[in-house]
C-alpha cells in the first residue's frame, strides 16, 4: 500500500468532515497515533466584505488537540488553520477551525462525548477515562454546557413576552369565531 493509499483510510478513518489526513505517525507499542490534518477547501469569506477570497497571509498549525481514541490508542491532532487576506477590502482574518472545540486543545466530538459521559457518571470518571486532568475536562464541560445552552436559548422562538398565563389565556378565548 503507498503513502497515499495510507493516507486515505486514515482520512476515512478519523471522518473529519472537511479534512484530510496529509501526515501520519505512531509511537512503537501502544503509543499515541499522532496525525496531521489539513482543509480540503482553501476559501475563506471576509467578515467585511463578505467576498469569497483564496489568498492567504499566512499558514499556521494548531498542535496537539486531543481527538477520539482510535483503536483504543490515544489520538492528537495537528491542524492547519490559514490566516486569509481579502484582496477586495485588505481584511486579514483567521477563521476558527470547525473541528477545534473554542477554549480547548480538543476536538469538538471529543468534548461532547466527554460531557455525555459526565452526565451519566462524574468528572473525575470522565477524565480518566479520556486521559485529562480532571481540572480542565471540569472547565471544558462547564463551558459546553454555557455555549450549549446559549445555542439553544437563542434557537427557540419567543412566543410572549411579558405577559401573564390568564392574560394569554384570555386572548386566546377571545380569537375564537
Amino acid at each position: 500500500m503507498c503513502l497515499s493509499d495510507e493516507l486515505e483510510v486514515w482520512t476515512a478513518a478519523l471522518n473529519l468532515p472537511g479534512y484530510e489526513v496529509v501526515d501520519y505517525a505512531a509511537e512503537p507499542g501502544q503509543g499515541v497515533r499522532r496525525f496531521s490534518v489539513a482543509p480540503t477547501h482553501g476559501v475563506g469569506l471576509c467578515p467585511d466584505c463578505g467576498r469569497a477570497c483564496q489568498s492567504f497571509r499566512q499558514k499556521r498549525w494548531i498542535e496537539q488537540v486531543q481527538d477520539l481514541p482510535l483503536g483504543g490508542r490515544p489520538v492528537q491532532l495537528k491542524v492547519r488553520v490559514f490566516q486569509y487576506e481579502c484582496k477586495h477590502c485588505g481584511c486579514i482574518w483567521t477563521p476558527p477551525s470547525p473541528i477545534v472545540a473554542p477554549g480547548t486543545w480538543a476536538t469538538c466530538r471529543l468534548v461532547e462525548r466527554a460531557a455525555e459521559l459526565v452526565r451519566h457518571s462524574d468528572v473525575a470518571n470522565a477524565a480518566c477515562f479520556f486521559g485529562l486532568p480532571e481540572k480542565t475536562l471540569e472547565r471544558w464541560y462547564y463551558n459546553y454546557l454555557e455555549r450549549d445552552r446559549s445555542g439553544s436559548a437563542a434557537a427557540a422562538p419567543i412566543r410572549a413576552l411579558g405577559i401573564d398565563e390568564l392574560s394569554l389565556k384570555k386572548s386566546a378565548a377571545s380569537s375564537w369565531p
